[in-house]
This record gives C-alpha cells, sequence and structure tokens, in this order.
C-alpha cells in the first residue's frame, strides 16, 4: 500500500519537475584577433556545481565572468535556471574549438569559432583601426653577437584606463631595453594618433636563422561616455619577422676576442689633464677607458693584463663596466686602473695598448690604439737606487763578569719552612690574579659583542631610513614634474627601501597595500596611456596615500610591540 502510494505522488508530481540541461552558445561565430568574445552557459532545471572552465584556458583568457539565476512559477510549474557569461580573448587566430564543459553531470556542446588574422580583417588602411602595434628591426642581416636595434610602436587613437606590453621572449639572443618608454603625437592617414614607443637592443649568439616573435599588446580602452563601464578589452600583436645573423667572417684572427662594433674608442685619462711627475718610488695610477657602440660592457676585452712593463711595479685594480645608451644603442664602457711604482731613474718605456675590432659598417678589421711613449724617472733624493734600510736585531751579549760572591750561612729549617710557605702564597695569588683577568676579559668581550650588535643594528635602520629619504627625494621630485613613467618606475624602490625588502621589483607587489594607494596605482596607469588632458591623478593624493600607509605600519608594529612585551610578562 504504501509503496503504491509513493508511485502515485510521484506520477502527480513528475509534470511539475524540471530536468535537468544545460547549453552554451557564443554571441559571435567570427571576429578579428584582438577582440573579446562572450561565452554563455545556461544550466535549466536542478543542476548542482559550476561550470569547468578549466579547459577553457588552452585557447582562451578568460577576462571576466558573471552569473545570474532565474526563478518562475506558471500555473502550478516550476522553473529554474542559471546563467553564466565568460568574456574571452582568444589566443591565437584560425579556427578554434570551444570545447564541451561540464555543468555537474551534464555537458554542454561543443562550438566553433573562426578567429580572423591581420590580412583577413580587411583592414587596408589605417582609419579603420583604433589601436595597432608596429615592430620594426633597424637592420635585416647582423654579424653574430652584434647589436640589431628592435623599435615597438603602439599606435593609438583612443585612450587606455589599463595597458601591457610583452617583452619580447627571443631564444638564442641577449636582449637589453634602450631607456624608458617615448610618447608623442603623430598624423597617420590624416588623422592624429597617440604613438607609444619602446626600443630593444638584441644580440644574436649564433649564427643562422633568429627569430622574433611577435610583441604581444593587452588593454582596456576606456569609455569616457559612461564612468560605470569598465570599457572594452582589445589585444594586438605586432607581425613576426626574420633576422639573417652571419658568422665571424674568415678574415678575422681566431686568436683574438670578436667585437662586432660600431665605433670603438679607446682613450688614456690623465689625472687633471696633465702628465704627472714620475719619480722613483712614487705610485701613478694610469687609466685606460673603452667604449664600444653597439656591444655591451661584458663584451669588451681586458686592457693592461698580458702587457710587458718592464722598470715598474704593477698593482691593477678591479675593471669598472658601466653600460651607456644613445639613440644607436648601447654603449660599453671599461675603465682599467693600474697603480705604477716606477723602479729606477732614467728613460722608461710605457708599452703600446691596442684593442682589434671588426667594424660592422665597413666590414673590415679596425685597431684602436694608444702611442707607446716614453718617460724620465726622476731619481730620489738619496740617489736613483733606493735604499732598503737593513733590519737589525738587537742581540745583548753575555759577556764573562768576575763577580765576587759572598758565602751564605745555610737556613735553619725553621727559616727554610717559612720560605717555602712564603712561595706557596705567592703561587698562589699570582694564579688568583691570572684567572680573574681571564674572566674579566671575557665579559669584556661579550659585552662589546653584545654592543657591538646593537651598534650594527641600529646603524642597519639608519642605513634603511636615508635610503628611504633618498627615494622619496626623487619620487617628489618626478612626481612635481608630472612624468608618470618615472613616478611608476620608483615606486617598486620605495616599495622595496620602505619594507626593507629587495625582492619587491614592480608595482604588482605594492598592490592591495592599501586602497588608497592600489586607487593612485590605478590612476597613474590610466594617466600614463590617457591623454593628457584627461589625466585624473594628483601628486598630493599618491603622497597622502604613502604617508597613511607608514602611518598604519608603524601603528600596527607598536600594537605589535606592546602585545610582545604583555606576553613576556
Amino acid at each position: 500500500m504504501v509503496k503504491w502510494l509513493a508511485g502515485l505522488i510521484f506520477l502527480l508530481l513528475l509534470p511539475h519537475m524540471a530536468v535537468a540541461e544545460v547549453s552554451a552558445s557564443l554571441n559571435q561565430s567570427i571576429v578579428p584577433y584582438g577582440e573579446s568574445v562572450r561565452l554563455t552557459v545556461t544550466a535549466k532545471g536542478d543542476v548542482d556545481g559550476e561550470p569547468n572552465v578549466a579547459v577553457l584556458r588552452d585557447v582562451f583568457d578568460i577576462l571576466s565572468q558573471s552569473q545570474s539565476s532565474n526563478f518562475s512559477m506558471i500555473n502550478g510549474s516550476i522553473s529554474r535556471s542559471k546563467t553564466w557569461d565568460y568574456n574571452l580573448m582568444p589566443k591565437q587566430d584560425g579556427m578554434i574549438q570551444v570545447p564541451a564543459i561540464a555543468v555537474g553531470n551534464e555537458k554542454t556542446q561543443a562550438l566553433m569559432l573562426r578567429v580572423l588574422d591581420n590580412s583577413q580583417q580587411n583592414q587596408s588602411t589605417d582609419k579603420v583601426r583604433d589601436i595597432w602595434l608596429e615592430a620594426e628591426l633597424d637592420k635585416t642581416q647582423v654579424y653574430v653577437q652584434a647589436q640589431v636595434v628592435l623599435t615597438i610602436k603602439l599606435i593609438r587613437s583612443v585612450n587606455l584606463s589599463q595597458a601591457e606590453l610583452s617583452e619580447p621572449d627571443i631564444q638564442g639572443a641577449v636582449v637589453e631595453r634602450l631607456g624608458e618608454d617615448k610618447n608623442y603625437e603623430a598624423v597617420v592617414s590624416g588623422r592624429r594618433v597617440i604613438v607609444s614607443e619602446r626600443k630593444y637592443a638584441i644580440f644574436p649568439q649564433h649564427s643562422g636563422e633568429l627569430t622574433i616573435p611577435a610583441i604581444r599588446f593587452d588593454g582596456v580602452i576606456s569609455d569616457s561616455r559612461s564612468m560605470f563601464t569598465q570599457g572594452r578589452a582589445k589585444r594586438v600583436r605586432s607581425k613576426p619577422m626574420t633576422l639573417h645573423v652571419l658568422p665571424k667572417p674568415a678574415s678575422w684572427d681566431k686568436h683574438q676576442l670578436w667585437m662586432p662594433a660600431q665605433a670603438v674608442e679607446l682613450e688614456e685619462i690623465l689625472p687633471d689633464g696633465t702628465l704627472p711627475e714620475y719619480k722613483v718610488g712614487e705610485p701613478f695610477t694610469r687609466t685606460i677607458e673603452l667604449r664600444a657602440q653597439g656591444l655591451t660592457s661584458a663584451q669588451l676585452p681586458s686592457l693592461l693584463q698580458g702587457i710587458d712593463v718592464t722598470g715598474f711595479k704593477l698593482y691593477p685594480d678591479q675593471p669598472e663596466l658601466s653600460q651607456g645608451k644613445n639613440s644607436q644603442g648601447l654603449v660599453g664602457v671599461r675603465r682599467e686602473k693600474v697603480a705604477m711604482i716606477p723602479t729606477h731613474a732614467g728613460t722608461l718605456r710605457l708599452p703600446e695598448i691596442r684593442v682589434t675590432w671588426w667594424n660592422t659598417e665597413t666590414k673590415k678589421v679596425q685597431s684602436a690604439v694608444i702611442a707607446a711613449r716614453e718617460i724620465e724617472v726622476l731619481p730620489t733624493a738619496q740617489g736613483s737606487v733606493s735604499q732598503i734600510p737593513a733590519i737589525t736585531s738587537s742581540v745583548t751579549s753575555q759577556q764573562s763578569q768576575t763577580q765576587t760572591v759572598k758565602p751564605q750561612a745555610e737556613p735553619t729549617t725553621e727559616q727554610a719552612t717559612e720560605q717555602a710557605k712564603q712561595q706557596n702564597q705567592g703561587l698562589f695569588w699570582k694564579w688568583f690574579a691570572l684567572v680573574f683577568a681571564a674572566l674579566w676579559l671575557f665579559t669584556l668581550f661579550l659585552w662589546w659583542r653584545r654592543s657591538n650588535k646593537d651598534v650594527m643594528r641600529q646603524q642597519d635602520k639608519g642605513d634603511g631610513a636615508q635610503k628611504l629619504k633618498a627615494v622619496e627625494k626623487q619620487l617628489n621630485v618626478a612626481c612635481k614634474m608630472g612624468d608618470t613613467q618615472q613616478v611608476l618606475d620608483i615606486l617598486p624602490k620605495w616599495g622595496a627601501a620602505f619594507y626593507q625588502d629587495q625582492s619587491i621589483q614592480s608595482l604588482l607587489q605594492l598592490k592591495g597595500k592599501s586602497d588608497a594607494l592600489d586607487s593612485m596605482l590605478q590612476a597613474l596607469q590610466a594617466a600614463r596611456y590617457a591623454a593628457k588632458e584627461e589625466s585624473n591623478w594628483s601628486c598630493e593624493g599618491l603622497m597622502q596615500a604613502l604617508d597613511d600607509l607608514k602611518i598604519a605600519q608603524s601603528t600596527h608594529q607598536r600594537q605589535a610591540s606592546q602585545l610582545k612585551s604583555l606576553y613576556d610578562k
């Protein structure tokens, strides 16, 4: 009877129960590369769980997602549904399959999406584009380990609220960024645009064909019509390029360090611009500097090693390596110093210094030379040969002396006992004094060690405070000048100095420290890529956010110290 009643209730409720059903749809089936597409997943009926969108990450970037629910009852019929919307950015062009997505125990159907590349978008003119990337090399072929300059231009006619440009990841090459980005206005096809330009120096390490992959830009185009919308996501990329890398020429001496450069200068730097007066035993410093256009400092050879110098004692210093940057790329600089002491008077010869290099412009071997020269070394006041004073040790010779020894009477037993007692007492006090002195010295050492640690700790705090003060001064200057790029570059240095954490090297590591700072970072990035007249960040607001963060940090440390003192009690 009970089973029959339960079956009857089930049959009565069956028309009112919703059958689980899931489906997926795209808002468009054909999109140009760089445009996002919306995927909608709908679940009708009782479905447990969320869509498993991990299968999408291989071919899409999930930019954002949202969820909504719907519940209705019509004529006693109950219906439920859930909808998930995903804003997807394709990672590649061509035909892309949107795989089936599991929602609980159900699965959606698979979908197909066609992503057009640049040649298929029918963009024959720049008028239809609001933002695009251009990449170019200053030469199509280059010698191995020589410099080629890559220029990236982001050209846009719209304002951006977010922007991120990928770094060139080139296998088999050393890549160095050349300075800061340049921003300027230009006219393209009769339309005024904003150009952001970035340059890299590339040094191929192997001969053959080198592929320069496409550079990718991800950003959000701000919507000036509404302050509530997040803007439109946009992705563009440059075209990949191929560079032909030439091997070392056959005419190059294999025993020489390979130096392919555009220009090389070798110079002897004189103190105060004049030649010193040379005297025996008096040291002087010789400074040689090598500058190479189109090379890093690590590619420059040693200048003074292996040079045969007669008549001098040499004390070389560590070489100083640095790199400069100009419109033509990197300038590697190597400076070497050696202290030289003449050992005798007369005419001494400073030998020639020669650096052989390959001129990548003329394709010929050239040499930079500091010619040999002779110098006159004056004698010292004592003469041309320096006298080394003899080291003598005074030895006191014991001479035999006849001494008159008076005979002494032998002590009695009582006297001998008293003398022995006095000797034992004197020996005891000597050992006592030695032990006491040792303990005193050990105590003094412990006190010195603790004091030294305290001094070093205070010194570290002082150095950290000085460094933070110096960084804040730079930040304040850049802030008042309105140089947003400089401000964005200095902020990670401020974070490293303030938190005494050298691992802080990017703006992302400062996000989440405070709401005010996050707001100012977002405003700064928006101002960096938006038109100047629409910049809304303020120097005062940024400095106030940093001051508030310092106050909050100080309060937190004070409270932690108070809690620690309570626990210690």
